[in-house]
């Protein structure tokens, strides 16, 4: 707030216009860059709950869908703050103008942007209180999620230890050698493993720049594209963690619209996760849906999709 009385705001603009525009530009800046930093905080913890998230009670699955809206709502509600903050910056700076340009002609134009300066400043700090407190609970209630999980994982360390063989590269050409694409997905039962399709140039492209990560480009393959099924088994997660991902990681979104695809999709139950991992980017993943809806999956043309299903299974 720059001046707290009308009464007063001639007083106001003639002694300390300036300087106190100055100053409340400077508190601007600060708020724009602690809520800035806050994002990437809040980015940081709702990208770890969800990839290390993989099995919940059904009884949890709704718990984990009301957090993750709220995460949402978080991040809506720190755009909001951080835009309203520029807007108010670009005020003072239009204000300042006004002053510099002809404070005489100008000056009933200053009075009104200094009125209106002052009721989105309340708004701004208004929204920032509602904020916080409303992160406190969504913390809370992600951490004791999270805290849950793990106690769920200890001493189940080994249970899920997923050993990568050499069959990839009997199903498929060695990378190495041959530098081609794979445009098929492969679930196998047998194997209780997922081989996901990939460009060569896109897995050329990880190994690059990986920094020494990855030993060779097969190795790129082993880890990216060669998955445990038991990722899957709680199919609701695994179906919002795939959707996250793809917008986060595969589009390089906003966590906003990754929060987004992954709400929708959660629950949608004919829609198998393994499919979603397997979507290169999004417009695959739209293609796939609309098939999906029209019950056509067979035109779905983007990668084969082939199950090799075990005998055991069969019977």
């Amino acid at each position: 707030m720059l001046f707290y009385s009308f009464g007063t705001l001639d007083e106001f603009i003639e002694n300390d216009l300036i300087t106190s525009i100055q100053a409340e530009s400077n508190r601007l800046e600060q708020i724009m860059l602690l809520y800035e930093n806050k994002k990437t905080n809040l980015d940081n913890i709702a990208t770890n709950l969800i990839n290390t998230t993989n099995t919940l009670n059904k009884s949890k699955l709704d718990e984990f869908y009301s957090i993750n809206n709220s995460l949402k709502s978080s991040f809506e509600d720190l755009d909001s703050i951080c835009n309203l903050a520029k807007f108010l910056k670009d005020s003072l700076i239009n204000i300042i103008s006004l002053h510099d340009k002809n404070i005489d002609y100008n000056y009933n134009e200053i009075k009104a942007e200094l009125i209106e300066y002052n009721k989105k400043s309340d708004q701004l700090y208004r929204q920032i209180f509602d904020f916080e407190n409303k992160l406190t609970l969504v913390l809370d209630s992600a951490l004791q999620l999270s805290f849950n999980q793990r106690k769920l994982k200890k001493g189940k360390s080994n249970e899920n230890s997923f050993s990568k063989t050499s069959s990839y590269i009997d199903l498929r050409n060695n990378i190495e050698v041959n530098h081609e694409d794979n445009n098929q997905l492969l679930i196998s039962e047998k194997e209780q493993k997922a081989y996901l399709p990939y460009k060569y140039e896109q897995v050329k492209k990880t190994f690059l720049e990986s920094k020494n990560k990855y030993r060779t480009m097969q190795d790129v393959i082993d880890s990216l594209y060669i998955l445990p099924l038991n990722k899957f088994k709680n199919s609701s997660i695994a179906r919002f963690r795939e959707a996250f991902n793809l917008i986060r990681n595969k589009e390089k979104g906003s966590i906003t619209k990754a929060l987004d695809l992954g709400l929708e999709l959660m629950f949608k139950y004919e829609l198998n996760p393994v499919i979603i991992a397997a979507c290169r980017n999004l417009d695959e993943l739209d293609i796939y849906l609309d098939c999906l809806d029209e019950n056509e999956s067979y035109e779905f043309t983007c990668f084969d999709i082939k199950f090799d299903i075990s005998l055991q299974t069969a019977k």
